[in-house]
């Protein structure tokens, strides 16, 4: 023993009426020897520890722990704090110790005190949050404490209700007794790799209970370690999963028996929250709308509807508990089908709260949506000309009435006839008139810039709307005499059929409203007899039915 700045009576009159456990310690090579300890320190040792290396008198693990710490004191050069678990044997075995490093004359001390924090209320504080932490868990979970082999030490109380294993059937043995034999070496080998890597590992188990049923358990196996990173044991946590692995396993056959009915149906089938989020879209979505189930799950599924649809709105799916229509849906390619689309609420109670989700089936329809268009275009268009025919014109005209306001309060109405058709025919047949009468609308729709309707009524006859008339005074409309202007004109240019040169001209009759009618009949007869007038005045010529009335 060296020869220390501090004496044995000296220490002793320092330290002897604490209550604290105080050691002096002197560094040798790579340990501490103990120089002097006061009266409370003399109750851990069985045989004097003066003169005796730290190795001397603890195990190994133990002597690490501590020699770990008075380093680091050394190197910080400042006083460290820390717990262990292992110096003192009291009541409770967790204590704080202070070291502190001291340099005297090229030799390095270390004065050590450590005290029992468990009478300080910052441990019982934390001790009774740990014991609530533990109950809590103890309540719910089947909790097992092993050894680093995985020998089992302890078990709680819900372990042995739900293995109905008693404690003392499990202490001392391994989990075998209450595998199941479900799952492969793999599994477990994996979990032991896992753990013996100091990792936590999660998963799902189903094990075996006494009576040999089974159940699942939701698991977390913790290893703990001591001070230096070993470790010592492993803490196993399971939840009891039985009920809703079963719940599961019935969702799924649901879910299967569902998968049958919609994978093999070419119906677009959409199941949405109550906000019209996608909760479930059927394949048909991929192979008909051409998007990915992840491009649309989540989404807002009624964002497919394109603008030229009518709109479906959340407030009109929470006022109806089913509705159809037809709908307008957008590809991903950018292109549009259209569908039949039933809607239909269901709605459903979980935990006492009401939960709705909305059923979107839609079958395509393009194909029947283009031929019906066809067929109704077909029903107002005339078939050589494609332009409006007389049923579309007696359904569009009460339109251009309601339209009639102070500031345009007239509406004109031209019924125009091409002159001497009947020659054209009979000189150079129907095929050829046919032709003409074609170029003869094209170029009426032309004069126009199609701003405004043209419709042919019969054989050479064609009707033009005017609306928008604010000009129409003693009985003339510069607007309506520029336009029949601009198509005399346009017609007497021509054009070539077959290598023959046509430049027809026109007789035109203007009715117009409400001056010289107030009903489409009226009108149209006196725009007839306009007509009639300007034939017999010449042709190629036009006249107002007030100028016939007169």
């Amino acid at each position: 023993m060296s020869q220390s700045f501090l004496n044995h009576t000296q220490f002793h009159l320092l330290y002897d009426l604490a209550d604290e456990y105080v050691f002096f310690m002197r560094k040798e090579d790579s340990s501490y020897v103990y120089e002097f300890i006061n009266k409370k320190a003399e109750e851990l040792f069985s045989e004097n520890p003066i003169g005796k290396t730290l190795d001397e008198c603890f195990s190994e693990l133990h002597n690490r722990t501590i020699i770990q710490h008075y380093n680091r004191a050394c190197l910080q050069k400042k006083s460290v704090s820390y717990h262990d678990h292992h110096c003192v044997q009291s009541e409770t075995n967790i204590n704080e110790t202070t070291a502190i490093p001291i340099y005297e004359n090229g030799i390095t001390y270390i004065l050590a005190t450590t005290k029992e924090v468990s009478r300080t209320q910052n441990m019982k504080d934390s001790t009774y949050v740990l014991e609530s932490y533990s109950k809590a868990i103890n309540e719910v979970a089947l909790v097992a404490l092993t050894n680093q082999d995985g020998i089992i030490e302890t078990v709680n109380e819900l372990f042995e209700t739900t293995t109905k294993f008693r404690r003392e059937d499990v202490v001392g043995k391994t989990f075998h007794m209450i595998n199941s034999n479900y799952h492969d070496e793999s599994f477990f080998s994996n979990l032991w790799e896992t753990i013996a890597n100091g990792d936590i590992w999660h998963g799902q188990i189903r094990n075996r209970t006494k009576d040999g049923s089974f159940f699942w358990v939701n698991a977390t196996v913790v290893p703990i370690k001591n001070d230096i990173g070993q470790i010592e044991k492993f803490l196993t946590i399971q939840f009891d999963d039985t009920e809703k692995k079963r719940m599961m396993n019935e969702l799924r056959n649901i879910e299967r028996s569902f998968k049958l009915i919609t994978e093999h149906s070419n119906d677009l089938i959409a199941i949405t929250d109550a906000e019209g989020y996608l909760l479930y879209s059927s394949p048909s979505h991929e192979t008909i709308l051409k998007y990915d189930k992840e491009e649309l799950l989540g989404s807002y599924y009624f964002n497919l509807i394109t603008d030229q649809t009518e709109t479906v709105s959340l407030s009109k799916l929470k006022m109806l508990d089913k509705f159809r229509v037809e709908l307008l849906l957008r590809t991903k390619d950018g292109n549009s089908i259209w569908t039949d689309t039933s809607v239909t609420t269901v709605e459903n109670t979980v935990d006492d709260e009401k939960e709705k989700w909305f059923v979107i089936v839609s079958r395509e329809i393009t194909e029947k949506r283009a031929l019906e268009d066809q067929l109704k275009f077909m029903a107002y268009h005339d078939s050589l000309t494609s332009l409006p025919n007389r049923r579309s014109f007696y359904e569009d005209f009460p339109v251009y009435i309601s339209s009639v306001s102070s500031e345009f309060p007239n509406i004109g109405l031209l019924y125009i006839d091409g002159d001497n058709f009947k020659a054209i025919n009979d000189q150079y047949g129907h095929d050829v008139g046919d032709q003409f009468l074609t170029h003869f609308a094209e170029k009426l729709q032309n004069s126009l810039h199609y701003k405004y309707n043209v419709y042919r009524i019969g054989g050479d006859e064609f009707v033009i709307i005017i609306d928008h008339i604010a000009d129409y005074v003693n009985g003339r409309s510069i607007t309506i005499e520029e336009i029949v202007q601009t198509i005399q004109q346009n017609l007497r240019k021509g054009w070539i059929i077959e290598e023959s040169y046509f430049s027809p001209t026109s007789s035109i009759g203007i009715a117009m409203f409400p001056n010289d009618g107030s009903s489409i009949d009226e009108l149209l007869d006196h725009a007839d007899q306009a007509l009639y007038i300007a034939k017999k005045n010449g042709k190629n010529n036009y006249i107002y039915t007030n100028a016939v009335q007169t």
